[in-house]
């Protein structure tokens, strides 16, 4: 597979001597180069990633940008400014999630982001917090930082993550749930989801289950097939969070949405291939490792302002859309919905497994926690300061 390269990050390449493309200084008292290759299945002009400037009102170098970047100043902050020092410099792009998991497994990308939901059932215990529940889930923010605790607190989450064969740097999460609809296929009562002519976009398994157990089809598929779909009129929306319409150009297609926030949740994972981390050093490492342990309130602060600008792109670039506000707008109707899908989803994936039992529990409680310490943060007219 060839590496993909985006003009936005540096892409300097360099005759490996290491798995992670260590270079000895060409002159007296230049750094190490050490040479990484980055994917991400968000398009580069997507906030998360880096950012249109044309989009985001002049603000760019967002997002992974931002991690690439404190990870290259704080190794070349931490290590001597000569030839026993090193430099980190990255070979960005995007890929589809398939290609992501296949290449950091492989050693094509030496660093990923993606999802374990777009792993088809290599790591089932982070299935459980995208299931349908009545949590809080009141913003991105809230929800990172409890899937962030539950790795951190779980360890049977760790050891799976360990028996997938990747080195972990953070989790951070979505925001809650909207229903993104096409023209005419609003969802404003569960007996809408039966009248669809087409299905509804799910990007993991538990989205799958929702909106089958809501009434309509499900169609799991990435969104480049996604945005294919849309545009030849074959799906009716999509369950997601509130940044997609504009970042990844469903504008032109939805028209309408439904705010239900227990549908949805899915998990993010930044993590490495095992021989690349193995080929750092040990000062490289420990910048690793303290940056990754600030970027999951920094992104989900950063998704929090992303969907929220998101919501707001969709007000005033698509021409007459609307918004339903499922819970406040009619809550014995909202709680039908919600009937439709806890708890039986969840106590049909927890069965008679323990350790699926007290994930759920621990989960629960960190959500509720996080909640409170974070669920009413604001974001302001602008994007979070990167930590570093």
């Amino acid at each position: 597979m060839k590496k993909v390269l985006l003009i936005t990050v540096a892409a300097v390449l360099a005759i490996g001597m290491a798995a992670v493309g260590c270079t000895e200084p060409t002159e007296p008292g230049e750094r190490q180069e050490i040479v990484l290759d980055f994917a991400t299945f968000w398009p580069s002009v997507d906030f998360q990633f880096d950012g249109d400037p044309a989009l985001y009102d002049g603000n760019e170098g967002m997002g992974h940008t931002a991690w690439m970047n404190a990870i290259t100043a704080e190794v070349e902050a931490n290590t001597p400014d000569d030839e026993t020092g090193y430099t980190v410099t990255w070979n960005a792009g995007s890929a589809a999630p398939p290609d992501l998991w296949s290449g950091v497994l492989a050693g094509t990308y030496d660093v990923i982001t993606s999802g374990p939901g777009y792993t088809g059932g290599i790591m089932p215990l982070w299935e459980g917090p995208e299931y349908a529940a009545e949590l809080d889930r009141s913003n991105a923010y809230s929800m990172s930082m409890a899937l962030q605790a539950l790795y951190d607190q779980f360890a049977p989450l760790q050891d799976q993550m360990d028996s997938a064969g990747v080195k972990v740097m953070h989790f951070w999460s979505t925001g809650p749930g909207y229903f993104l609809m096409t023209e005419g296929q609003n969802v404003t009562e569960l007996a809408d989801f039966a009248g669809l002519a087409d299905p509804i976009r799910a990007a993991n398994p538990a989205s799958v289950l929702t909106i089958e157990a809501l009434g309509a089809e499900a169609l799991k598929c990435p969104m480049s097939q996604a945005l294919d779909e849309f545009a030849a009129g074959t799906i009716s929306g999509i369950l997601c969070p509130t940044d997609t319409p504009k970042g990844f150009s469903l504008g032109e297609y939805i028209t309408n949405g439904t705010f239900a926030p227990f549908s949805y949740q899915f998990v993010f994972m930044k993590v490495m291939n095992p021989d690349s981390w193995d080929g750092l050093p040990t000062e490289v490492q420990d910048v690793f490792d303290d940056v990754n342990a600030a970027w999951p309130e920094y992104y989900g602060q950063l998704r929090t302002w992303g969907e929220a600008d998101g919501l707001q792109y969709c007000y005033d670039e698509i021409t007459g859309f609307t918004l339903y506000d499922l819970p406040t707008a009619d809550p014995t109707e909202y709680q039908a919905w919600v009937d439709a899908c806890v708890p039986d989803l969840i106590d049909t994936w927890i069965g008679t497994n323990t350790t699926r039992e007290y994930l759920w529990g621990n989960f629960t409680a960190l959500d509720a926690e996080m909640t409170g310490l974070y669920g009413d943060w604001t974001p302001g007219a602008d994007p979070p300061d990167p930590p570093y």
